[in-house]
């Protein structure tokens, strides 16, 4: 699967065009998959289109994110950057619901867990640091266009717990809850699976994630269940997170037991 996110900036305001999400997942990027014949560049002007009235200038791929190391990525992912043209289309119907957020108000979203995943905070500031270190005609200057995602996978081995002496908490914690790479790979697809395309799980994602996990009584308590997952405070959980919280909850561990698979 090859997606085109639209990365849509308002030079004026240092704000970025996000939209809701279907199912009410939360604002984000606009996207879609490139299709059969399309350049990046057409794909990027199609998706931006069926945003609102506005023309948007394409100006450059910003970056790429594709594993050769991770089979169970689904996707890769081209991000492309747009600015808000002062030409406007008539007659355009506004079928999608979008806003525009600076950092300010990206802040108080990602409080208010108003987005699907943390990417457009770190992206728009990624951005306005390029733009005041290379201005915007060389926004990418001196930057990576191609990444590779960095989901963190625990070599698991079958160590003597009594003798711990050369692993780390992770693995201990890893090891106890018989978290193989298999079962690792299994959950990293199911992570992304409720997340999918960010690599961020919000509160709403967690709590489908979670509902064949719990019982009826546990699941009155999946706000407190999200907090000891967001051990980092971010409000939105990494695909690590999501593994220690899965881990230190397994009836193989000395505290678990609460998680039924």
């Amino acid at each position: 699967m090859k997606l085109v996110i639209c990365v849509i900036v308002e030079r004026d305001l240092e704000a970025l065009l996000l939209t809701e999400q279907n199912l009410g997942r939360g604002y984000w990027f606009p996207f879609d998959e490139i299709q059969p014949g399309e350049t990046r560049t057409l794909a990027a002007k199609r998706i931006a289109n069926k945003v609102g009235p506005h023309d948007f200038d394409p100006i450059c791929v910003l970056k790429i994110r594709c594993s050769d190391l991770l089979p169970c990525l689904p996707s890769t992912q081209t991000y492309y950057l747009l600015t808000k043209s002062s030409l406007i289309r008539a007659n355009v119907p506004n079928t999608v619901k979008s806003i525009w957020m600076n950092l300010e108000r990206i802040n108080m979203a990602i409080k208010n867990r108003e987005l699907l995943g943390l990417e457009p905070y770190n992206v728009l500031k990624t951005i306005l640091e390029r733009q005041q270190t290379n201005g915007w005609d060389k926004l990418i200057s001196g930057g990576k266009i191609f990444e590779e995602p960095t989901f963190q996978v625990v070599d698991f081995q079958q160590t003597d717990l009594n003798n711990p002496a050369n692993s780390s908490p992770l693995e201990q914690l890893i090891s106890s809850a018989k978290f193989t790479n298999k079962v690792q790979e299994s959950i990293f697809k199911e992570f992304y699976s409720y997340t999918f395309p960010s690599e961020h799980m919000s509160l709403k994602a967690f709590t489908e994630a979670m509902d064949n996990k719990l019982s009826m009584i546990e699941k009155s308590k999946i706000q407190a269940y999200f907090r000891a997952f967001d051990s980092q405070k971010n409000s939105y959980l990494t695909y690590t997170d999501y593994l220690i919280g899965l881990a230190a909850m397994d009836p193989n561990t000395s505290h678990g037991g609460i998680l039924s698979f």
